[in-house]
């Protein structure tokens, strides 16, 4: 298929929420998490392609689907088959969130380095959407189902790269990159996980070594068999833009895992409790002249003071006067 006709059916998608299979989509919440990059949190009628259990997660696993989005969601979403990701990034850099990131399905494969079950339940999978490896036939770039993606000359939608018995991979878009750094790094933050990319492409020496590792790594770092993630532009470019991210940071958007939830009852009111100390009154708005700092209570107590005193010695001089006026 080629990237154009992706667009549309990305498009088509978020519009219609609705996959090939004709499996219909719900749209609990869209989240911006910075510079109008969106994470929109959908659900089927079901969940059986997730495990809602909590885990904690330590670790990003960055993978692509050999696909475009609705083959994609359709795939990772299918009824009672837990193998799925909480997030998958189309072309176009919206964020789709399948399940919460704090549950778990299994991501990795059987032959998974230190384990699938154990690596899915501590890491959080990201898939991107992209149609991976591409073979050349005369003036066009096929892609893994023998279709033409982009031909030769169009060299903005792939890059040569020797990688895994292939010469060239499917490009991802400016967005598409912006959309996984600005995902790692808000999960980066959320999870307290560090910004510590795996150095290169090649499996865990144990399974040890796979477990205790915290930050970021590839599918081909748990799979000799596996071709996601070369090292090209675009995996050298999220690596770049996530280097400088500080995990201490905050994120102040909400969080696109809290379902909004509809007509839910409100909240019972909290009632202040009664102040033991006195409060400052108000300032008045005076929009054209600068209202003065107000004094602290303890000074306005002392100048009190200070005027009674005044006051009880001025009666006591004009006692004393008055006695001696008498006597003259």
């Amino acid at each position: 298929m080629r990237p154009e006709e992706i667009t549309k059916e990305e498009n088509n998608f978020i519009s219609s929420l609705t996959t090939g299979c004709n499996t219909k989509y719900t749209l609990k919440q869209t989240t911006d998490i910075g510079n109008n990059i969106k994470i929109y949190s959908i659900r089927p009628s079901y969940s059986s392609y997730y495990h809602a259990t909590q885990t904690r997660k330590k670790s990003i696993c960055l993978h692509f689907t050999v696909g475009y989005i609705k083959s994609d969601i359709a795939t990772l979403t299918k009824e009672n088959y837990h193998v799925s990701v909480s997030y998958v990034v189309d072309r176009s850099g919206r964020i789709y969130e399948l399940f919460p990131d704090t549950s778990w399905s299994c991501h990795l494969g059987k032959d998974a380095v230190g384990g699938n079950e154990v690596m899915s339940k501590q890491s959080i999978g990201i898939e991107i959407s992209n149609y991976g490896p591409l073979t050349q036939s005369g003036e066009n770039l096929m892609d893994s189902y023998k279709k033409a993606y982009c031909k030769m000359s169009e060299t903005e939608y792939y890059y040569k790269h020797s990688y895994k018995h292939h010469d060239y991979y499917a490009s991802m878009t400016d967005i598409q990159t912006e959309a996984v750094a600005a995902l790692v790094k808000y999960l980066g933050r959320k999870h307290n996980i560090p910004m510590n990319f795996k150095g290169d492409d090649k499996p865990f020496a144990s399974d040890k070594e796979a477990v205790s590792f915290n930050g970021v790594f590839y599918h081909t770092n748990v799979r000799k068999d596996k071709f996601d993630w070369p090292f090209g532009p675009a995996l050298k470019a999220i690596i770049a833009a996530c280097s400088d991210e500080k995990p201490s940071n905050v994120e102040s958007k909400p969080d696109a895992t809290k379902t909004e939830i509809k007509n839910e009852e409100p909240l019972p009111e909290v009632k202040p409790t009664t102040p033991t100390e006195p409060q400052p009154a108000p300032q008045q708005d005076n929009k054209n002249e600068s209202s003065p700092a107000s004094k602290p209570s303890s000074t306005t107590v002392q100048n009190n003071s200070g005027n009674a005193l005044i006051s009880i010695i001025k009666a006591i001089i004009n006692a004393i006067l008055q006695l001696f006026s008498g006597k003259k």
